[in-house]
């Protein structure tokens, strides 16, 4: 697709939107289009820069901007609009100093993935449904009990999902309430899509994509029924900030289909790593230091994580600043199972199928 047509496109729509309404404080940030050789950005083409990888907001220039990889696809400029404006959030957030990013490192080695924290998100899910479907005070004050009790009782992995709800479940609300201005039939159906995702216990496996979703309707839901500030940037996370005079309720201990799709799930990843194990293709050997990986797709069994896309890593400890860490990872691209220590220390490699 011709970059400079859509970026017009999506300009136009940008243009339209009530920034203020989404969030307080909210402006629109510059925002480039690329593809594999060249950007669009304010209003010129120029060569692709090398900081313009994924869909994301990225530091260019002494500026925080979104950008958006174009592929060679048709576009509902509605839609890639609003997702423009996803990434504009996270310009945004970073323009303001936000700091309660999730701890993905700790994330990948010891969070669990326990039937009774996901048999009460369902739970959880089903009081979103009924709480954003109409007016239903009694299914809110059900969902703050048992996030209260999930809180209590798996803090690491309520902490873990709270902070990507903060970052990337707001980033979704302002997402899909910019896509309810432009077009509200295409907003209103993203918002009912989501609902029925978040219901479907295979979309929690692994954890990190669905909570883009449930923090969207859940704070969707606190907007509808709390008294509480969601927009301000401060170290509360609006998943705790709601629970603070919330009393914690029993949570349900099974659930058949998240049952179902765990075990699944954890199936798949047991054959993957044997394959890859058994075919022995090593393309690393350690020690060296896991930097980087797929965060949206990695997750871990026993000694052995499974690894998607590419990973980045360092032949020795993991420096202390970003920046250092730019400058000394190394990368392999493609899908990997790595055997590590509970430090993140690679100690082998292995290309999977």
């Amino acid at each position: 697709m011709d970059l400079s047509y859509a970026y017009e496109q999506v300009l136009s729509r940008i243009e339209r939107l009530d920034f203020s309404a989404l969030f307080r404080g909210f402006r629109p940030f510059p925002f480039a289009l690329y593809n594999g050789s060249e950007a669009f950005f304010r209003g010129k083409r120029i060569e692709k820069p090398t900081e313009f990888l994924a869909n994301t907001s990225v530091l260019y220039n002494g500026e925080y901007i979104a950008i958006w990889n174009l592929m060679e696809e048709a576009y509902d400029f509605d839609v890639l609009a609003s997702k423009l404006a996803h990434e504009m959030f996270h310009a945004f957030q970073n323009a303001n100093g936000e700091k309660r990013w999730a701890d993905e490192r700790a994330a990948l080695v010891k969070y669990r993935y326990e039937e009774a924290n996901f048999a009460a998100k369902m739970e959880e899910a089903a009081c979103m449904k009924r709480c954003l479907s109409g007016f239903d005070r009694e299914a809110f004050e059900r969902l703050l009990a048992l996030r209260k009790a999930r809180m209590e009782r798996f803090p690491l992995e309520y902490d873990y999902e709270a902070r990507i709800e903060q970052i990337e479940g707001a980033a979704n609300y302002v997402e899909m309430e910019a896509l309810s201005q432009l077009d509200r039939e295409k907003g209103e159906k993203r918002k009912r899509e989501a609902l029925e995702e978040i219901s479907d216990p295979s979309r929690y496996f692994p954890v990190r994509a669905v909570t883009y979703l449930t923090g969207a309707s859940f704070l969707s839901c606190l907007r509808r029924y709390a008294d509480i500030d969601t927009e301000s940037f401060t170290d509360m996370l609006f998943s705790a900030e709601a629970l603070k005079n919330a009393a914690p309720c029993a949570l349900p201990e099974e659930d058949a289909r998240v049952a179902a799709c765990l075990e699944k799930w954890r199936e798949r990843t047991r054959e993957k790593i044997s394959r890859a194990i058994k075919k022995n293709e090593i393309v690393l050997e350690g020690p060296r230091c896991l930097a980087a990986w797929n965060v949206y797709d990695g997750y871990r069994d026993g000694t052995y994580a499974v690894l998607t896309y590419f990973l980045g890593y360092t032949d020795g400890s993991l420096p202390e600043t970003r920046e250092e860490a730019m400058a000394q990872m190394k990368y392999l691209n493609g899908d990997f199972v790595v055997e590590m220590d509970s430090d993140m220390t690679l100690l082998r490699v292995w290309r999977q199928e």
